[in-house]
């Protein structure tokens, strides 16, 4: 089972995990609906073994979508403004990335999290606008 494979190999060599909300129900098996509810989740998605844990929150009903880091000891949230747009097609696989090429460049992972956050949210915020349904993210938007 994938899901089994992925908790009990790739969980303990993790430095930071990023599931959204519907990710880290089904890694926590539990239903996620309150910040306490995103608090459990997290503890208990960080006992399978990353040092961080980020439960994004765009899934989320908030009016809001913040950001919850866990790093076995204390929670931080990164707030965001809750952007109305269908085009966040990638947001997961950017947000990653960018926090990998933060600690590529040694931020810390609180720092690499927190430039994440805010590049993806300007990434969304200046989406081009292409196709229909789910569109893409404005990767380039510091070009224009």
């Amino acid at each position: 089972n994938a899901i089994g494979h992925l908790i009990s190999e790739l969980l303990p060599l993790s430095t930071v995990v990023t599931p959204n909300i519907p990710e880290a129900e089904v890694l926590s098996k539990m239903t996620i609906n309150t910040t306490q509810d995103i608090e459990s989740a997290a503890k208990i998605i960080h006992s399978m073994g990353p040092d961080y844990v980020v439960i994004k929150g765009g899934h989320s009903n908030d009016s809001k979508s913040n950001d919850t880091i866990y790093d076995g000891q204390k929670f931080t949230i990164l707030e965001a403004e809750r952007i109305p747009t269908a085009n966040t097609h990638g947001t997961g696989c950017t947000y990653a990335s960018a926090i990998a090429a933060g600690l590529a460049k040694n931020y810390t992972v609180d720092q690499s999290v927190e430039e994440a956050k805010n590049y993806v949210t300007q990434a969304i915020k200046n989406e081009p606008g292409l196709g229909k349904g789910h569109g893409p993210l404005n990767h380039f938007f510091m070009l224009s």
